[in-house]
C-alpha cells in the first residue's frame, strides 16, 4: 500500500468517529452506552495506528538522526493529539471534545498528503540528541497546547450558552464549567512547562552546537510571545485572578502564534518555493 494512502484512511476513520458523535448528539442519544464508547475507542485506536504505520513508512528516523519534512512534522504532532484524545476517551469519556477535536483531526490527515514535498529545502536533520529532544519537546508542546485550545473553544461556547440560556444538545455534551475551567487549567499548566522547555532545550542545543544564541528568528520570537502570554495567565490564576472568557481567548491568541511559529511560516515558504 501507498505510504500517501495511511494518513487519508486515518482522516476517513477520524471523520466517521467524529459523525457517530455528532449524530448521537443531535438525536439526543446517551453517548455513555458502553457499545459506543467500545466502538469509538477501535475507531480511534485504528485512526491512530494508522497514522502511527504512516510515519514509520516514512522513515523519519535513521540510527543518526531525524529527518522531518513539513508532512512528517505535520503527522507527528497529529498523532500526539490522537494518542492524548484516546488518553482522554478512557479517563473522561467521549462528550466534548471530540465533537470539535475529531473533525479538525481528520482535515489534517486528509490534507497531510497533499502538503509540499521538498526534503533538500524544508527538511530538518537533527545534529545530535539534544536536537532530536528539542524536536520531538517542540511537537509534545503543540500537541498539548491543541488540546488547551480545544478546551478553550468548549469554555467559551458554553460561557456563551450559559449567559443567553439557550442550552443546545451540543452544549449539554460538553463537562460541566468548572470542570471545564480545571481542564484547561491543567493542560495550560503542561502548555507552560512544555514550551519553556522546548525553547530551553533549543537555545541549549545552539550553545552545544554552534557556540551561540540564535534568539531573532521568526520560530523563537513567536514561541517566546506565546509563552510570555501563557505564563501571563498561569501567574494570574495563581493569583486568584482568573477570568475564565478573556483566558481562553488569550489561549486562542497564543496557539495561533505556536501554529505560525512551527508550521505557518514554514508551510507559507514551502508553497511560495
Amino acid at each position: 500500500m501507498d505510504v500517501s494512502l495511511f494518513f487519508p484512511i486515518a482522516g476517513l476513520i477520524t471523520l466517521f468517529s467524529a459523525y457517530l458523535i455528532w449524530y448521537r448528539v443531535l438525536k439526543g442519544e446517551a453517548s455513555h452506552h458502553p457499545r459506543h464508547e467500545s466502538l469509538l475507542m477501535t475507531m480511534q485506536s485504528l485512526a491512530t495506528l494508522f497514522t502511527l504505520s504512516g510515519i514509520v513508512l516514512l522513515q523519519p528516523i535513521s540510527s543518526h538522526d531525524i529527518h522531518f519534512t513539513l508532512i512528517t512534522a505535520a503527522a507527528t504532532a497529529t498523532l500526539f493529539v490522537q494518542a492524548m484524545y484516546l488518553f482522554g476517551l478512557l479517563r473522561h469519556g467521549i462528550q466534548g471534545l471530540g465533537l470539535f477535536l475529531l473533525p479538525v483531526i481528520a482535515l489534517l490527515l486528509l490534507i497531510i498528503p497533499i502538503l509540499p514535498v521538498d526534503p533538500e529545502s524544508h527538511g530538518i536533520e537533527t545534529t545530535s540528541i539534544l536536537h532530536s529532544s528539542h524536536l520531538l519537546i517542540s511537537m509534545l508542546a503543540y500537541a498539548v497546547l491543541t488540546m488547551t485550545a480545544f478546551h478553550a473553544v468548549m469554555h467559551l461556547l458554553l460561557d456563551q450558552a450559559l449567559k443567553k440560556k439557550r442550552i443546545h444538545p451540543v452544549i449539554q455534551a460538553m463537562p460541566p464549567l468548572v470542570k471545564l475551567e480545571n481542564l484547561m487549567l491543567t493542560l495550560l499548566r503542561w502548555s507552560v512547562w512544555l514550551i519553556a522547555l522546548s525553547i530551553l532545550t533549543g537555545l541549549l542545543w545552539q550553545w552545544v552546537d554552534f557556540s551561540q544564541f540564535v534568539l531573532f528568528s521568526h520560530k523563537i520570537l513567536l514561541a517566546l510571545m506565546s509563552f510570555g502570554v501563557l505564563s501571563w495567565l498561569l501567574n494570574n490564576q495563581k493569583k486568584s485572578a482568573w477570568h475564565g472568557r478573556r483566558t481562553s481567548q488569550l489561549i486562542l491568541v497564543s496557539y495561533s502564534l505556536m501554529l505560525l511559529a512551527y508550521f505557518g511560516v514554514r508551510l507559507i515558504q514551502a508553497w511560495l518555493d
